[in-house]
């Protein structure tokens, strides 16, 4: 006797449902699986870049906390213009690497900068069309410091200042 009502008959399965033949119950296992997978996978489906966006004012810093995968920011601009994008992180003696990706509004990337900016530090400057800009932060070197407590030294800053371009 089977679980729930279900009984082997030879080479097929007597359930509720009526007869499945033995090959294709292993493949309803399967299907099975995969759609708890699916279900479970639903939950660490990693969001639209402009869903995970954090609004870049500019003149303003946004603070953020490298772990890992990556802080996306955004920020519109309404006609063409100079822009700068820089990462600050705290004076200490350990190493912090913020790297930097610029991307368009279909996803190409414009431009990566990794230490251009002071210390460990990007700065991005471009001149760039009206648009939505998206900018993805990560770690580039990992926590290299000799200490316990790596988790807090992983703060930074970014800030966005634009300079409108006159025709």
């Amino acid at each position: 006797m089977g679980m729930r009502g279900e009984r082997w008959r030879g080479r097929a399965v007597l359930s509720r449902l009526g007869r499945v033949p033995m090959g294709l119950a292993p493949l309803g296992l399967v299907l099975m699986g995969l759609v708890l997978v699916s279900m479970m996978a639903g939950c660490a489906t990693p969001a639209t870049r402009e869903a995970q966006a954090i609004e870049l004012v500019s003149g303003e810093s946004r603070d953020g906390w490298l772990g890992p995968g990556v802080d996306v920011y955004a920020f519109t601009l309404s006609a063409p213009a100079q822009v700068r994008l820089e990462s600050e992180t705290p004076a200490s003696g350990w190493t912090l690497d913020p790297n930097a990706t610029l991307f368009d509004a279909k996803g190409q990337v414009v431009a990566r900068d990794w230490r251009s900016g002071e210390g460990e530090n990007f700065r991005l400057t471009r001149a760039l069309p009206a648009g939505r800009w998206y900018l993805e932060v990560s770690d580039g070197g990992g926590c290299t410091i000799m200490a316990e407590d790596c988790e807090a030294h992983r703060r930074y800053s970014v800030r966005l200042d634009v300079e409108t371009v006159t025709p």
